[in-house]
């Protein structure tokens, strides 16, 4: 099964390691504070006590170097009225250490002599001191002992303090953390919501990110630029299918005409029902349209080439265009028939393929000699631009109407719609050209001529 337990969110796992942070400090900070907080009350107390001592201190010299040893038993009872107190006992033994005078209600138990400024025995804060100026046979020795209770009782005074402020500080940085950690995720939230949108199919959004941190809004941004990547992939992808969808219908209904033309005459002569004059018109008729059949099918070859490996139907050589033009001078005329041909030619050479390029001028010509009127005058020009080479083909015809320059160069585009195929042609010969053109990284463009007529411009890269 399933897990449908709830996921924690980023929220609530950044608001809990704050927390949790939190609370290691201020456990670092309370236990530091109470380690040093029961050293400076123990210093303090021991400090305290120490103080007691070194008061009645000339009062015990002067009384053993007047009384002798004699006088240690009488001020042992002295010292033991002058320094109890409430919470405070007192210890007196002699050298051979029997107890001489004591409040302490420890019976019987004499504390141990240290060299340390204090310590802690039976939960008593103990001092010690020598009676007597000789070092090595001391008159006897007095012990201090302070409860250690009112010490704890302050110490645990300070630890529930402490934990009743720590209590609140992690609930107040709980409650103003979580603030400040959605405010600061925000840009967060915006960043997951968009990209449920594109999971959802919904591309091409932009969200804005105006107070974002730095890398959310960088993020954020990436995402928007992949929105509208994936939404322009998605509206190519559409394009190229319905311009597919377009490419196979027009080649279907191309060659759907000719093969009607082929199979109605097949079917008259194979019933006997045309006569011999009849059948040769049928013959050349059927010859007529299996040239175009040819004709199409090469176009739609060319184009699926130029489609796949482009690089690989050119060969790039030094093109000298004037030459070049010069040399076909005598097929141009023959193309575009009685029209009048200037030629406007100056040297440069061009990175090019000189077949490819020569399939190019040819469909240009071709287009002029379909769509113009015999006396249309047509002019070619070649030579430098900037850094590239210029062949530019213009004529006087009637032109393109504006709303079709757009789409000349679509595959099986034909502006004018009333034209039948065989006076309009397939609609590939400039499909063809710009594939040519820009697999030899170059360009072609059309524009209209004043006050009429219509320039073809190819660019190519000079050599």
């Amino acid at each position: 099964m399933a897990d449908t337990k709830r996921r924690p969110t980023l929220i609530d796992q950044l608001i809990g390691r704050q927390i949790l942070l939190l609370a290691s400090l201020l456990l670092v900070v309370g236990v530091s504070q109470y380690l040093i907080l029961r050293q400076v009350l123990f210093s303090s107390t021991a400090s305290s006590l120490h103080a007691e001592i070194a008061v009645l201190a000339p009062i015990i010299h002067h009384t053993l170097d007047v009384r002798g040893e004699s006088g240690f038993r009488h001020i042992a009872a002295i010292l033991v009225s002058r320094l109890k107190a409430p919470g405070v006992e007192v210890v007196i033994t002699d050298s051979l250490g029997h107890v001489i005078g004591s409040s302490s209600t420890l019976h019987a138990k004499v504390p141990p002599l240290y060299t340390a400024p204090y310590f802690i025995w039976n939960h008593r804060v103990v001092v010690d001191s020598v009676i007597g100026s000789n070092l090595y046979y001391p008159s006897g020795y007095l012990w201090l002992l302070s409860s250690v209770e009112p010490i704890h009782g302050i110490l645990r005074r300070d630890a529930e303090l402490y934990l009743f402020l720590a209590s609140l500080s992690l609930i107040a940085a709980g409650w103003l953390g979580s603030l400040s950690v959605r405010q600061s995720l925000r840009p967060l939230q915006q960043i997951r919501e968009s990209t449920q949108r594109i999971a959802s199919g919904e591309f091409g959004h932009a969200t804005q990110f105006e107070h974002a941190p730095a890398e959310l809004h960088d993020l954020g941004e990436s995402i928007n630029r992949m929105s509208q990547s994936i939404q322009s992939l998605f509206n190519q992808e559409k394009n190229l299918s319905e311009q597919m969808r377009q490419f196979v219908a027009d080649a279907s209904h191309e060659l759907r005409t000719p093969l009607t033309a082929i199979n109605g005459f097949l079917d008259l002569m194979s019933r006997g029902e045309l006569n011999a004059e009849e059948q040769d018109r049928g013959l050349h008729a059927i010859r007529v349209q299996g040239k175009r059949m040819g004709r199409l099918v090469g176009q739609l070859l060319t184009l699926s080439r130029m489609d796949s490996a482009p690089q690989a139907q050119i060969s790039i050589t030094s093109l000298a265009l004037d030459r070049w033009i010069q040399d076909l001078s005598s097929d141009i005329h023959n193309l575009v028939g009685p029209r009048p041909v200037t030629l406007d030619l100056a040297p440069v050479t061009a990175a090019a393929d000189p077949d490819r390029m020569t399939e190019v001028l040819f469909n240009l010509l071709d287009n002029i000699q379909r769509y113009t009127p015999t006396d249309t005058e047509v002019r070619i020009h070649a030579g430098p631009e900037g850094d590239q080479a210029l062949l530019q083909v213009d004529d006087t015809g009637p032109g393109i109407p504006p709303g079709d320059l757009p789409h000349i160069f679509d595959r099986f585009y034909r502006g004018d719609r009333a034209r039948t195929s065989g006076s309009g042609g397939s609609g590939l010969g400039l499909s063809i050209a710009q594939s040519i053109v820009e697999a030899q990284s170059g360009t072609i463009s059309a524009e209209p001529l004043a006050p009429h007529g219509t320039r073809f411009r190819v660019l190519l890269p000079r050599r």
